[in-house]
């Protein structure tokens, strides 16, 4: 069931677009990042969405209510924006009880809510901390749990984890996703962390320059993306270009012909075309009994070890070659050595190359 629709939403400021004709059906219960690099509209979008920004066009409908013009008080929708926005001179139950106190929601149901919310999110035991002694996922706690105190229909999440380190972001992502799913609220989360939205997400909206550039379940987005940008912005690749010859067949940039499957060849053959491997599919031999054609001889140029995983640049003819493996698989790969390359055949994508617009 869908919930949430945008119907050629259009925010222009003077002549420039920030997000330029979107149209999005959002499913009921579900979690959705918007996804793109900085200034692509995904942040102008999800402030359209939650009533911040009006729309120069366009609609934006929840549950078949027009909220087009409705003003973001009367949404009954949760936001977590990207500083927390929590308020420094409140307890951590003053705050998670702040849009209750806002609602004149009885002081006894108050209490009950906060105790509720703080159990959820772990923290009961802090209720009357400051805000200023919590740590940063924490606080992030304590922001989601304000968000849901008034049982919103929609939560919006504003790049919520970009001020955490690596480590306590991680953390957060699942804490984020496993609460989402047992509350089973619909939730736009924007993010410019591709690793983020894969981890996080039930379905994935790659925005580039106002514009959707794809959406779909993060697998198939990593898979199948459907044009250069998508596949760089999505995971790491081997993007080359190549030329077509008609047949199975394609030319690499040095010259060397490799096959690709037919199934995999959907693409206008009329313009620019790219090959994408990514890096996990590239077999590395160090020695190839009748290599076939395939098959590429290289270098080994440099090693990136990061203990569980390695991952290998090779200098092939004419272009390089991004291969990831484990230590276990290629003990003995150094820098210098020769390596041979293989490109299965059904790994090997061909997709549109980027376009300017």
């Amino acid at each position: 069931m869908t919930h949430l629709t945008l119907q050629a939403v259009t925010k222009r400021f003077h002549t420039a677009y920030a997000v330029d004709h979107v149209d999005l059906a959002v499913p009921d219960g579900k979690l959705v990042c918007f996804l793109g690099p900085s200034g692509c509209g995904k942040t102008t979008l999800l402030r359209i969405i939650a009533g911040l920004e009006t729309a120069t066009s366009g609609t934006v409908a929840f549950a078949g209510r027009d909220l087009t013009h409705v003003p973001a008080n009367q949404r009954d929708f949760g936001m977590v924006f990207q500083s927390l926005a929590l308020f420094p001179h409140m307890t951590v139950a003053q705050n998670i009880a702040y849009p209750l106190r806002l609602r004149r929601v009885a002081k006894d149901a108050q209490a009950a809510r906060v105790a509720e919310l703080l159990e959820l999110i772990q923290l009961p035991h802090m209720a009357d901390r400051p805000i200023s002694r919590l740590s940063g996922g924490q606080r992030q706690r304590v922001a989601i749990a304000r968000a849901i105190a008034s049982s919103p229909k929609l939560l919006l999440l504003d790049e919520p984890l970009s001020a955490l380190d690596a480590k306590l972001r991680e953390a957060m992502q699942v804490e984020i996703r496993l609460l989402q799913q047992r509350l089973g609220i619909t939730t736009i989360m924007v993010t410019h962390d591709q690793r983020e939205a894969m981890t996080m997400a039930d379905e994935i909206v790659v925005m580039e320059k106002g514009r959707i550039a794809q959406v779909g379940k993060p697998l198939d987005i990593y898979r199948n993306p459907v044009s250069e940008f998508v596949a760089d912005f999505i995971g790491l690749g081997n993007i080359l270009p190549v030329t077509l010859d008609g047949t199975d067949r394609i030319a690499l940039p040095g010259g060397q012909q490799i096959i690709v499957d037919g199934a995999l060849r959907a693409v206008d053959a009329t313009g620019d075309v790219r090959l994408l491997i990514r890096p996990e599919d590239v077999s590395m031999r160090a020695v190839m009994v009748n290599p076939g054609p395939n098959v590429l001889a290289g270098k080994v140029a440099f090693i990136r070890d990061v203990g569980s995983s390695l991952e290998a640049t090779i200098d092939c003819a004419g272009f390089t070659l991004t291969a990831a493996t484990t230590p276990r698989e290629t003990p003995d790969l150094r820098v210098g050595m020769p390596i041979f390359a293989e490109l299965p055949p059904h790994a090997c994508k061909l997709i549109a190359a980027r376009t300017a617009h």
